[in-house]
C-alpha cells in the first residue's frame, strides 16, 4: 500500500471515530443532561415517548435538569444547544435555583422557528392550568415531586408536537393525563366553592341568632 492510501486511510478512520465518539446534536431522538431530579424510571419512559416522538416526527427534544445554574453556565448550555442542534428541536432548561436567590429556579423552554405555534408552552408552565408547574413544588422541599412533573409535562409536550404533524403517539399518556388534572382542578374548585358556602352560611346563622338575641 502507498504512503499516500495509508494516510487517506488513517484519516478516515480518525474521522469514523471521532463520529462514533462525539456524535452531533442533530443525530439524536432525545437528549437528557444534568443532574438526578428526575428518577431512572420516569427518565426511561420519558425516553422512550421522545424517541417515538422523533421516529414519527424528525423532532428532537432535549432536556437539560439541573440543581443549580448560574447565569454564566446557563448561557453556556443554552447557547451550545441552539448551535448545535438542527431543526426540529424542542430545548428544556429547568434550573431548582439559579444564580445566587435560593427561592428562584430557571424554567425556560426554545425552540426551532418551525415549530412555533404547534405547541403551547402555556399549557405546560401556566400557574393556574399547566400541566407541570400544577405538580412542581416551587417552595424547594424533601417532598418535590419533580419527576411526576416531567413526565407530565414532557407527555403533554409530546402529544402536543405529534398532533400537529397529525400523529399519534402509543407511548404517551399526556391527552388522559391532562384531562385527569382538569378533572381534579373541578373537584378542587367545586370543594373550595362548598367550603366557601359553609362559612358564609354560618357567618348568616349567626348573624341572625344575635339580632334574634337583641330583640
Amino acid at each position: 500500500m502507498s504512503i499516500f492510501l495509508q494516510k487517506t486511510a488513517m484519516k478516515f478512520i480518525a474521522v469514523f471515530t471521532l463520529v462514533l465518539i462525539f456524535p452531533t446534536y442533530s443525530s439524536c431522538n432525545f437528549i437528557f443532561e444534568g443532574d438526578k431530579l428526575v428518577n431512572e424510571n420516569t427518565l426511561n419512559k420519558i425516553k422512550e415517548i421522545g424517541n417515538e416522538l422523533y421516529k414519527k416526527t424528525g423532532v428532537t427534544t432535549v432536556l437539560v435538569t439541573k440543581k443549580h445554574l448560574s447565569k454564566k453556565e446557563f448561557l453556556e448550555i443554552k447557547n451550545r444547544y441552539l448551535k448545535e442542534l438542527k431543526p426540529p428541536y424542542v430545548l428544556w432548561i429547568f434550573s431548582k435555583t439559579y444564580m445566587d436567590r435560593d427561592e428562584i429556579g430557571i424554567n425556560q423552554m426554545f425552540n426551532s422557528k418551525d415549530l412555533e405555534g404547534k405547541f403551547d408552552k402555556d399549557s405546560l408552565f401556566s400557574p393556574f392550568r399547566g400541566s407541570f408547574t400544577k405538580l412542581i413544588v416551587i417552595k424547594k422541599s424533601k417532598s418535590d415531586p419533580t419527576s411526576a412533573a416531567f413526565l407530565n409535562g414532557y407527555a403533554d409536550l409530546a402529544d402536543m408536537i405529534a398532533k400537529s404533524y397529525n400523529k399519534t403517539l402509543k407511548s404517551s399518556f399526556g391527552n388522559e393525563s391532562r384531562t385527569f388534572m382538569n378533572i381534579l382542578r373541578i373537584l378542587f374548585y367545586l370543594s373550595l366553592l362548598y367550603f366557601v358556602w359553609l362559612f358564609v352560611k354560618k357567618k348568616f346563622l349567626q348573624k341572625g341568632q344575635t339580632i334574634e338575641k337583641t330583640e
